[in-house]
C-alpha cells in the first residue's frame, strides 16, 4: 500500500469516527447549553500556572505510560475520560483505540522496506 492510499483510508476511518461519535456528542452538548470544547479561558480560575512538586524526572518517569496494545489504550482512555467526567466519550474508548491501531497499521504498510535509494550516495 502506498502512502496516498494509506492516507485516504485513514482519513475515511477518522471521518467516520468524527461523524458517528464526536458530532452527535457535540450536538447533544450544545443542545444542553454546553460548549463541546472550551472557547475561552475559564474565568473562575485565577491562574492556569501550577507549581510543580518536583522539577527533575526520575528513572520511573521514563518507564511509565505506554500502552502495549489497543485494548490497554481503550482501558486507559476510558479511565481518563471517566475521571474528567466525559462518560459519553469513555463509552467509545474502544473505537478510538481501534482507530489508533488502524493508524499504526496503515503507517507501517505505507513505509517502504528499508532499501538504499539509487539516488543516495553513501560515503565510507
Amino acid at each position: 500500500m502506498n502512502s496516498i492510499e494509506a492516507q485516504h483510508e485513514l482519513e475515511q476511518v477518522t471521518g467516520d469516527l468524527f461523524d458517528e461519535v464526536l458530532m452527535p456528542i457535540a450536538e447533544r452538548m450544545r443542545a444542553n447549553g454546553k460548549a463541546p470544547f472550551p472557547l475561552a479561558p475559564d474565568v473562575s480560575q485565577l491562574s492556569y500556572y501550577v507549581r510543580r512538586r518536583r522539577s527533575a524526572m526520575t528513572h520511573d518517569d521514563f518507564r511509565s505510560g505506554s500502552c502495549a496494545d489497543a485494548g490497554e489504550l481503550a482501558v486507559r482512555l476510558a479511565a481518563l475520560w471517566d475521571t474528567l467526567g466525559r462518560v459519553e466519550l469513555s463509552q467509545h474508548a474502544a473505537r478510538f483505540a481501534e482507530l489508533a491501531e488502524t493508524a499504526k497499521r496503515l503507517r507501517a504498510a505505507s513505509v517502504p522496506a528499508a532499501q538504499l535509494s539509487p539516488y543516495v550516495y553513501a560515503m565510507f
